[in-house]
């Protein structure tokens, strides 16, 4: 796109005549929307300066400008919480940006912590987040900028031209700039990227994602099972899990007014956020107990009590582990998951919690343990979600694949879901043990983008970098902040 001319402001530019700074070409402002760096505070003129552009206009983004004390991810998550609640209501065409300045360089480690807390809080509930540092003072010595590539970036270095070498969207050129409507000097920047249509599409910062025609049943069930699979691998051991708790606490009202603590037990929490991900908590409520799941999935007219019901994928299984095996389970419910696919007799089930993270089960219709289905009245279309292919209709290199990519599980589950599958076990383990010991620099390796994918976990999962990753993809991969599902990529 052509680069675009800005401006960011706060309470020092005083009060703001908006329409002459329309007048005077500028294409898009950052207001500072509060801080922590003198206690927690909301700008002063933030509500005047957020009404006042979008009165006249102007596209707008937001700061928050942290203190020195931000240096753990507990001191990131909390001032994250905190620009939350000044955005809400809000709708931002630009980025909200996690303004580094007043910490300490001596604390590196610590603020880059606190810095991907902070963005994972605020992708969480649903902005588009991006990072605010100097050249060299800020990305270079007081954050390891290697670990923050996910993030939108707005580079400052007052100078003829930025020498930051990685990607940025947004140059802050002066301090000193001079623009009609605006009194004294104010800060003056370029754009680089079109973060309105990035944002409006993807309903980032208070919009509603861009309609689609109404999908039907197959496209639910399968946005569910995409977003389940999403986050496969999740784990408390590093806490990647952190995500799915995050979603979870952002959707209000929370039931029963509880906040989830990163050491909660979270099952029925993993397929409460995948809902929320989705956008279907009307027919897949959101509890973080299985019990109080149960209740409003029978108020909502979607339980089955059988446990000898034949699920469909996207059903929600329940698990009863005292069951005795005989007659109908109608005790307590202890643990719950996501039915992916169901062949012949044989059901898999993506499940949150599962050895403390998100994980395969596979297990038999009207086997010991199920306590019964939630089945959400997804909306009903000319379609149904595919059955599964037949088992032979994929090669022995298709499955391999398959398995590198973690589709299949690992050890005895792995070989008992592609022997029940119909498949030769031996030869496939075989062709994947040969594929993972010869790897040759002339056969490439592709991925295809899922629902909720990043560039920076795909390049960790195949030990690679996201700089790699997108000079393979040169055409496709303009924004390392902006993938689509379904794009086919090279990773290697």
């Amino acid at each position: 796109m052509a680069r675009t001319k800005g401006i960011d402001v706060s309470h020092w530019q005083g009060t703001i005549d908006w329409n002459k700074v329309k007048a005077a070409g500028i294409q898009f402002a950052i207001i500072k929307a509060g801080g922590s760096d003198a206690g927690t505070y909301t700008d002063s003129k933030w509500e005047a300066n957020y009404k006042g552009a979008k009165a006249a206009g102007i596209p707008v983004g937001a700061y928050y400008f942290v203190g020195k004390d931000c240096v753990t991810a507990a001191a990131g998550k909390a001032d994250a919480e905190r620009f939350i609640q000044i955005l809400k209501g809000k709708q931002l065409e630009y980025p909200v940006y996690m303004d580094n300045e007043a910490q300490p360089a001596s604390a590196k480690a610590g603020i880059t912590e606190a810095t991907i807390a902070f963005c994972e809080t605020m992708e969480a509930a649903g902005y588009f987040v991006g990072i605010y540092g100097s050249a060299v003072s800020g990305f270079k010595e007081r954050m390891d900028d290697s670990k923050l590539t996910d993030y939108a970036h707005w580079v400052a270095q007052y100078a003829s031209k930025c020498t930051y070498s990685g990607k940025y969207g947004i140059w802050q050129y002066s301090s000193k700039g001079s623009v009609d409507g605006i009194s004294g000097n104010v800060d003056m920047d370029y754009g680089y990227i079109d973060y309105p249509s990035i944002i409006k599409t993807g309903g980032f910062n208070g919009y509603t994602k861009e309609s689609t025609p109404a999908p039907v049943a197959s496209s639910q069930r399968d946005s569910i099972i995409a977003q389940a699979r999403a986050w496969l691998g999740k784990k408390e051991s590093d806490g990647s899990h952190k995500v799915i708790i995050d979603t979870y606490n952002s959707h209000k009202p929370l039931a029963r007014g509880y906040a989830m603590k990163y050491t909660d037990a979270w099952c029925a929490t993993f397929v409460s956020a995948v809902s929320i991900k989705c956008g279907l908590t009307d027919i897949l409520p959101t509890e973080c107990s299985c019990g109080e799941m149960i209740a409003l999935f029978k108020k909502l007219g979607e339980w089955i009590e059988n446990d000898a019901h034949v699920p469909k994928p996207g059903d929600i299984i329940f698990y009863d582990w005292q069951d005795s095996g005989s007659g109908d389970n109608t005790g307590w419910p202890d643990h719950v998951g996501i039915v992916e696919a169901v062949s012949g007799s044989t059901i898999t089930v993506i499940e949150g919690n599962k050895s403390d993270a998100v994980g395969r089960r596979t297990l038999q219709v009207g086997g010991k343990y199920i306590r019964g289905y939630g089945v959400p009245k997804y909306a009903e279309g000319s379609g149904s979600t595919p059955a599964p292919e037949p088992a032979l209709t994929k090669t022995v290199d298709e499955l391999a694949k398959e398995v590198i990519d973690g589709k299949w599980g690992n050890g005895t589950e792995r070989k008992n879901r592609l022997t029940a599958a119909g498949h030769d076990y031996a030869a496939v383990q075989a062709k994947v043990n040969a594929l993972l010991k010869k790897p040759t620099a002339s056969s490439p390796v592709w991925y295809t983008v899922k629902s909720g994918d990043t560039l920076s976990a795909i390049a960790r999962k195949y030990g690679t970098s996201v700089s790699a990753i997108q000079k393979l993809n040169p055409t496709l991969i303009k924004n390392v902040n902006l993938i689509i599902t379904g794009w086919k990529i090279r990773v290697k």
